[in-house]
């Protein structure tokens, strides 16, 4: 989705005129924990969420996260919602399912660890633990109350923060910042904190563990680009993140195009995107090409890349701590 600027800017006249719809919006939210009888894994669950609508990292961090715990020599297992998916309580196989069967991020988290999608965490959960799971590591769900969390990391963007730090509709939060924090055990900042997190966070003494960390691109899958024109596309929850990393490393990015995050390429949508380079290599990024045609991705040069922790030894002895 395409956000609105003003979630961005504090004092806006549409946030003031939107803001009483916010409150119903944080009681709602707070109704479902008040409510609910969340289930007890019998096996370590590492939430990793976020406060906000829309693209923070979160799923890389869950590949950051679940390179740490392989490093451990722990058996974790990914429980992703599976956004859009059209099967539930499955384990992702690649041979047999596409983004379309089990949605495009559990796709991807399946290239890294064994990966249940399910919209009904406690059920995912379940069929995790009979699959031999000794962690699971649960992308977004962070104001999901039916799952009990053993430790909680909130992604956020470095460079949008919290943005107006009012509740949807008025700005992008899905619950009070302070509120939900109070639920977290760590706080993982996404790129440079030019939205002053840190600052935030001291000011308002949330005395929780802060990790840093960046998305970056694999130099090996990007090198023969160095030099060259190309035309980027991605449909991600903020493609100039991507396209202005692919200039960072010495690729000329003639062209662009932005789609909604979890977009779904057709035929009609490539073909397109062929004519409108004019002889341009097409680039994209891992998590748009699992949404791509499979006969159509000869024509598309994908980008890998991944997240990766500022000290990942910190986060590793914090998510150590709950074995």
């Amino acid at each position: 989705m395409k956000t609105p600027e003003f979630w961005d800017l504090p004092n806006h006249f549409l946030s003031k005129l939107l803001k009483p719809f916010g409150w119903f919006y944080a009681y709602g939210t707070a109704s479902r924990f008040r409510r609910a009888k969340p289930y007890q894994a019998p096996v370590p669950v590492i939430c990793v969420g976020n406060l906000s609508v829309g693209g923070t990292g979160k799923t890389p961090v869950c590949i950051a996260i679940a390179s740490l715990l392989y490093k451990n020599k722990k058996n974790f297992f990914f429980l992703n919602h599976g956004y859009k998916s059209h099967l539930k309580n499955v384990m992702v196989d690649l041979e047999n399912h596409s983004s379309y069967d089990v949605g495009d991020e559990a796709v991807l988290l399946a290239n890294y660890g064994p990966t249940v999608v399910d919209n009904r965490r406690a059920r995912g959960a379940q069929l995790a633990v009979r699959k031999g799971a000794e962690c699971i590591i649960m992308d977004d769900g962070f104001q999901n109350p039916s799952l009990i969390k053993t430790l909680s990391f909130v992604v956020v963007d470095g460079k949008k923060g919290f943005g107006n730090e009012e509740i949807l509709p008025a700005g992008s939060l899905r619950e009070p910042v302070l509120k939900g924090l109070a639920r977290a055990d760590a706080v993982v900042i996404v790129g440079e904190d030019d939205w002053g997190v840190r600052f935030y966070l001291q000011r308002n003494k949330v005395d929780l563990p802060i990790f840093g960390g960046s998305f970056v691109i694999k130099k090996k899958s990007a090198a023969a680009l160095k030099g060259k024109k190309v035309m980027a596309f991605a449909g991600i929850g903020q493609p100039q993140k991507f396209f202005n990393a692919l200039s960072g490393l010495g690729i000329k990015v003639e062209k662009t195009e932005s789609y909604p995050d979890h977009y779904y390429y057709t035929r009609f949508d490539i073909e397109r995107l062929i004519k409108t380079a004019n002889g341009l290599p097409l680039v994209t990024t891992t998590k748009d090409a699992v949404k791509i045609p499979r006969d159509l991705l000869k024509y598309v040069e994908i980008i890998d890349g991944q997240f990766v922790f500022d000290n990942p030894q910190a986060v590793s002895d914090l998510i150590m701590g709950i074995f």
